[in-house]
């Protein structure tokens, strides 16, 4: 069972669908999330249901409706690592991110998303670790 939508959770500039004769609204967050607009909100973004009509099994706007694992916070991440691999790591970490990201993400003022913690394990492995990195805190939340 997926988490319910709180309407104040979903980014201002966010794309909606209106769809509903779509046959995948109910696997979609645009969808859904279009469900938890209320009659108060005088107005907001949609995609043409006209566009999608007739491929909506491929459409490029549709958004799975699940749970994604963020991370937060990077303080002991290269904790259990050689002193030697942990500076190579981590220069490469702060080159795939930038200084500004890097920095924000070790002060955890921004989450890492799924694909970012793919491509750091992608830098372990690269170096040699088996094991997949580990962050502070793991955040359960909509992909938006």
């Amino acid at each position: 069972m997926e988490k319910k939508i709180n309407y104040n959770d979903i980014p201002k500039n966010y794309l909606y669908c209106n769809h509903n004769k779509c046959p995948r609204r109910n696997k979609c967050l645009r969808y859904q999330a279009t469900l938890c607009i209320s009659q108060d909100v005088p107005y907001y973004t949609a995609v043409n249901p006209s566009h999608i009509i007739g491929n909506e099994t491929n459409c490029s706007y549709f958004s799975s409706f699940c749970i994604s694992l963020f991370a937060s916070g990077i303080d002991h991440l290269l904790d259990n690592i050689p002193h030697v691999t942990a500076i190579a790591i981590h220069k490469e970490m702060y080159s795939l991110m930038g200084r500004s990201m890097y920095y924000r993400i070790r002060n955890k003022q921004r989450l890492l998303h799924p694909k970012e913690q793919e491509q750091i394990a992608d830098i372990f492995l690269k170096h040699g670790i088996k094991f997949k990195p580990v962050y502070d805190k793991y955040i359960e939340k909509y992909d938006w």
